[in-house]
Parts: structure tokens; C-alpha cells; sequence
């Protein structure tokens, strides 16, 4: 019998004596635990200095560095990151494990409960403001600690954590003195300071978005979250893998620079399914796939225009051939609203959580049931303009799904049978 992991760990607390046991001496800004590749899991921290000592089961296991601190040049703004970033795996039969006093949530057996949001950063762009200290312009602190009383057995994000890249405009009160840029000031300020009730609740998988690519914040999450060790050099499509905990996958895809592109998309298309074919003989009976921009979704008004358009067809020929039986539903962002597609069971539906924090966007002007999207007919379709995070409990052999908006309030419920999913009030 596998023990919920609260008490779990409160039990090897208590029978190792974790609070006895010496930390190093380390100023820890940040502190989570991620999701890799074929089950295996990581423990992750930002120090100010020294790498830190991780208690597993009573045994103290220093963390190795990651990531030096550097000053290199950047993009619109130096990119500076006066931190270290740190790891450790976590041992396979690992019960429970402590860092700087404090319990982590190690992985434990199937999820019951999955978290999914995505888009959470505050934007400052040369075309969009958001008055990040305005806790209903910019929500995302709201939506973490409310996310985090649901209290999951794993998180995913579906990427742009990071959208702070012009500095706010002159005499603008809501966004004054933000950071901005690409250095670990907006990382913290976007992401890991606002995210912190979040990553202490449970382990997460991070999916990388198109403001994380190299031309943007692309240091930064190779820095912290990437799944791979730190590389000397920035690069895009670095593959996909699959995580597991217990019998249920995440299979989770680089594709957060696959932007449909205007021309001949085949090389492109070509890359991204090269690292899904390495992977498919892995992915489990059950599993969900996650990319950060949507392999079969539809949005409204292109270039001014109000009418219904797909995005992506890039993935779509990627990914959409072959998909394995086990993944049952297709998890992205990217688009700035809530929006659940279902085919009827001819291929896995999409969902589309882009509602932790950044400007909404348009809903589709049209309906969405009959339309052809990638090929497939649409059978059930809802969409909902609004902030807020998405719980999954599993019910059986089922999912039943909760949209929450930021102050934990339902807003709509879906179910997910197979590869059915069906959403309403």
C-alpha cells in the first residue's frame, strides 16, 4: 500500500528526526521539485551562494551546481544572474526528503489530482502593458496560493513564465520600477517569488513556452527548469521525453518555437517528430500530452479580422500521426483563455489553459462544433474568456475536471472519458 505523501513524509520526519539534521549554509530564494524523464525526478534550488544539502530519509545529500552565477550580454537588457542554480535526483525509493526545514513533495505513486495552468507572466512589451502590482490586472499571485489549497499530487505548467521584457512606461503607477528584461530579477519577480505557496504543494513538469526560446528568456530556463543539464549555449527543439508518475505519463514536447511558419514547414515538422518517434515505445496506457502551443486548437481575429483560425499546423503534422493509444488528451497554453475541443474519440482532445495572469485574448467569433480543425471535425467545443487554474481528480477510470477562476471559485466542469472530453456548467 502506497501512503499519501502528507503523511509519508510527516512519518519519516518523525522516525529520522529531519529537524535535528544539520543544512548548509545557504541563502535559498527558491526551492521545487520537477519531473524528468522515465519516472526519475530532480530537487531543485536558487541560492545567493553555496549549494545546499538535501535530507532523504535521514541520509544528507549535498546538491550539485547547476548553473554559476554570470553577466553576459542579453537581448534588450543585460541578462544578469547573480544566483546559482542547484540540483540533485531524488533516490528511487526516497520516502520523504527535506531541504532548509522544509518538507519537499516528492512524487508518489498515480496522481489523483493534476493542476494545469500556463501563461502566468506579467506582460511589459513595446505593444502590451499589464499593471503588475494590480492584483486583478495581473493575478497570478492570486491564482498560486488559491491553486496550491486545492492541494495536488502534481502541477503542470504549460509554459510563458516569463513576459517582462520592455520597461514599464513612464509615469504608468501600476507597473513603476518593474524589472525587466531577461535576468533573474524578472524570473523571480514573474515567476518564482509569486509561484512559491505553488511549488511547495507538489511536484511539477515544466513545459517550455515561446517567450522561454533563446531569442527571449531562453537563459533563464535553461538556467533553472529544463530537464537536460545546463548547456553552454541556448537552442530550441531540445526534444521530448516522458515523465511518469506510477502507471501515469506525461509525455512533454519542446515545440515552444514550432510557430507555423509562412512558408514550407517540413524541416521543422521533421525535427520535432524525430524526438517524438524516439519516445512513443515509452509513453504508458495512459498519458497526456503536453505542448505549450496547441496541437488542435482555434482562435478569433487574425490580423484585425474577426473569424475563427487554427493554430498549430506545424505540430499537428508532427505529432498527429500515430499518436500512441495511451495518450488519452492533448494540455497546452499559449492561447490566453480556457478552451476544451473534442473529435469525438478520433483522436485525443485539446485543452488549452492559458489563464494564469497574462492579457486574455479574443474568444473565436463562431462556434467551434462542426468546424475542421488539422483535419478532424469538432464534435463538442467550449471556450471561456477569464483567469484562473484547472483541477483534475481521477474518478475511476475517468477525470473529472474543475475550472477554477482566481478565487477558487468553479466556474465549469468537464469530464474526460478516454479520449472524450465533454465540458459545462
Amino acid at each position: 500500500m502506497t501512503l499519501p505523501r502528507k503523511l509519508a513524509t510527516a512519518l519519516a520526519a518523525a522516525l529520522f528526526g529531519f529537524a535535528a539534521l544539520p543544512q548548509a549554509q545557504a541563502r535559498i530564494l527558491s526551492q521545487w521539485v520537477q519531473l524528468g524523464p522515465d519516472g526519475g525526478a530532480s530537487v531543485r534550488a536558487i541560492t545567493e551562494d553555496a549549494c545546499p544539502t538535501v535530507s532523504f530519509d535521514g541520509r544528507p545529500t549535498p546538491m550539485s551546481v547547476r548553473s554559476e552565477p554570470a553577466r553576459p550580454f542579453g537581448n534588450v537588457k543585460p541578462a544578469q544572474f547573480p544566483v546559482r542554480g542547484c540540483e540533485v535526483m531524488v533516490p528511487p525509493e526516497a520516502v520523504a526528503a527535506v531541504l532548509d526545514g522544509k518538507p519537499l513533495p516528492l512524487p508518489r505513486g498515480n496522481p489523483q489530482r493534476i493542476l494545469v495552468f500556463g501563461d502566468s507572466g506579467c506582460r511589459l512589451s513595446a505593444s502590451a502593458v499589464q499593471d503588475c502590482y494590480d492584483i486583478n490586472s495581473w493575478p497570478f499571485p492570486k491564482i498560486a496560493t488559491a491553486a496550491a489549497a486545492t492541494r495536488p499530487d502534481l502541477i503542470i505548467h504549460v509554459g510563458d513564465y516569463h513576459y517582462r521584457e520592455a520597461p514599464c512606461p513612464a509615469g504608468r503607477a501600476g507597473c513603476a520600477n518593474s524589472p525587466w528584461g531577461y535576468g533573474w530579477d524578472v524570473w523571480n519577480a514573474d515567476f518564482f517569488e509569486p509561484a512559491a505557496p505553488l511549488l511547495a504543494a507538489a511536484p511539477w513538469v515544466f513545459v517550455r513556452g515561446n517567450h522561454e526560446d533563446c531569442s527571449r528568456a531562453g537563459e533563464g530556463w535553461f538556467r533553472f527548469l529544463d530537464r537536460l543539464p545546463m548547456e553552454p549555449s541556448c537552442r530550441d527543439f531540445t526534444g521530448t521525453f516522458v515523465a511518469r508518475m506510477g502507471e501515469f505519463g506525461i509525455v512533454v514536447v519542446d515545440g515552444a518555437n514550432a510557430e507555423d511558419p509562412k512558408g514550407d514547414m517540413s524541416d521543422m515538422a521533421a525535427t520535432l517528430r524525430r524526438g517524438f518517434i524516439e519516445v512513443i515505445a515509452k509513453v504508458p496506457a495512459e498519458a497526456w500530452l503536453t505542448t505549450h502551443r496547441p496541437l488542435n486548437a482555434m482562435l478569433g481575429t487574425e490580423k484585425g479580422t474577426p473569424r475563427n483560425f487554427v493554430s498549430n499546423k506545424v505540430l499537428q503534422a508532427a505529432l498527429g500521426a500515430d499518436m500512441p493509444a495511451g495518450v488519452r488528451m492533448d494540455v497546452s497554453g499559449h492561447i490566453h483563455f480556457f478552451q476544451a475541443v473534442d473529435f469525438g474519440g478520433t483522436r485525443p482532445p485539446q485543452l488549452v489553459v492559458g489563464t494564469g495572469g497574462d492579457n486574455l485574448q479574443a474568444l473565436p467569433p463562431m462556434s467551434l462544433i462542426g468546424a475542421d480543425i488539422n483535419g478532424g471535425k469538432v464534435t463538442d467545443s467550449v471556450t471561456y474568456s477569464g483567469f484562473g487554474f484547472m483541477v483534475w481528480d481521477r474518478v475511476d477510470s475517468a477525470w473529472s475536471g474543475t475550472l477554477f477562476d482566481v478565487n477558487g471559485r468553479p466556474i465549469n466542469r468537464c469530464r474526460l472519458i478516454s479520449r472524450s472530453l465533454h465540458c459545462g456548467a
